[in-house]
């Protein structure tokens, strides 16, 4: 039986990426580069207010694309969706039971905004509408990892590819955790919980949605599985917690540590490791799933129409294929430099109209994050690092 492939295509050129700003944590960054920073201390309780306040026209105006957003798809009134939705859902009950301080920093970002808990709560909830919601997304998002080698730290990276009604709010948490002794670089947009990041301790992650795996309407939510990832102080914990909670959306997290990354596929219950070959330093990702084949019901239910073993079927986009054309073994050489290029070649369709930003963390001793708040071949990279390393 021949392999059922399906293709993903955008349109797009190259350009290579100079120039760096280097800042720390809690300096602002020049004007132009349209990069909200924002440092937050105290309980979690407060951090969100300090959120919310800060941010507070920030986040009621880009809640307000949102719905708007959410009529436009599902043919409905936005806030009689958003009751339907979390009356059909408890991942309230997961928010609480894995990681109960973000509940607080939730409360808090709703009071300091002024705005109701429960439309701040179903704002965090971006794959799991895309998921349950039954939605029809284009495929986005692209990650690599390197593992540590002599010349050079662990790297995580990705360009963060999301609809173009939440461009213009890229925004920068510093948070601090006294109580953890712990700080964190969150990239994300105002009253978001989490996108991608890194600690202190040298632990980042970055995602990718692979919409096709099973997904749960219990389960701990992407957002808040990031904020857990970043609350463990080694990589070794970040990927036990993984594989402890139960998942809500399906979601590809690619972790890095200051020794090694690891990429993994998880759906529900189900946690699977993705290397691309037999001892690989590197991995990549795009938005399918190649070792999990815990697939949703209407996929099966296609495979099963069309006579194809779920274990067979192939899925393929430009940009993976681009990916696994350049980085064939392991004598490539992959540092910051050729990371941004490949991040800003739009020929490759891995830089796009959707590319939110592009976050590079590199995971040595002296953790970095190098971020381009846009698409990389417009807005030139800036590096923050945490000021007590």
């Amino acid at each position: 039986m021949k392999t059922q492939k399906i293709w993903i295509m955008f349109a797009l050129f190259v350009f290579i990426v100079s120039g760096h700003t280097v800042l720390f944590c809690n300096e602002r960054p020049e004007p132009e580069n349209s990069l909200r920073t924002l440092t937050l201390k105290g309980t979690p309780f407060e951090r969100g207010v300090q959120h919310g306040q800060a941010l507070k026209k920030d986040i009621h105006d880009l809640v307000a694309l949102w719905k708007s957003d959410l009529e436009k798809t599902y043919k409905t009134d936005a806030d009689v969706f958003i009751q339907k939705f979390l009356k059909n859902t408890s991942f309230d009950k997961a928010i609480k039971k894995w990681t109960p301080g973000l509940w607080n920093e939730l409360e808090g970002i709703a009071e300091g905004a002024d705005i109701n808990f429960d439309t701040l709560f179903a704002f965090q909830l971006v794959d799991e509408m895309w998921v349950l919601g039954r939605k029809i997304q284009a495929e986005h998002c692209t990650t690599i990892g390197v593992n540590k080698t002599k010349d050079f730290p662990a790297i995580v990276s990705q360009n963060l590819d999301i609809p173009p009604f939440y461009h213009g709010f890229q925004t920068l948490l510093h948070i601090k955790d006294t109580e953890h002794d712990m700080e964190t670089m969150v990239f994300t947009f105002p009253g978001f919980v989490a996108a991608n990041g890194m600690n202190n301790r040298s632990v980042a992650v970055v995602v990718n949605a692979v919409t096709q795996l099973e997904s749960s309407k219990d389960g701990l939510p992407v957002a808040f599985v990031i904020r857990g990832i970043l609350m463990q102080p080694t990589y070794e914990k970040a990927v036990r917690f993984i594989k402890t909670i139960k998942h809500g959306a399906p979601q590809n997290y690619m972790i890095g540590g200051p020794g090694e990354m690891g990429s993994y596929e998880c759906a529900v219950n189900h946690v699977r490791r993705f290397i691309p070959f037999k001892d690989a330093s590197f991995a990549y990702h795009t938005n399918h799933p190649l070792e999990n084949f815990h697939f949703n019901s209407e996929l099966l239910r296609y495979l099963a129409k069309k006579n194809i073993d779920p274990e067979k079927f192939e899925f393929q986009c430009i940009r993976f294929q681009a990916l696994r054309e350049l980085l064939k073994d392991n004598s490539v050489k992959i540092d910051i430099e050729f990371l941004q290029n490949i991040f800003s070649n739009r020929d490759t369709h891995i830089n796009n109209q959707g590319s939110y930003g592009c976050t590079i963390f590199v995971l040595g001793e002296n953790p970095e994050l190098h971020i381009s708040p846009g698409r990389p071949d417009e807005k030139h990279f800036q590096i923050f690092r945490f000021r007590n390393h």
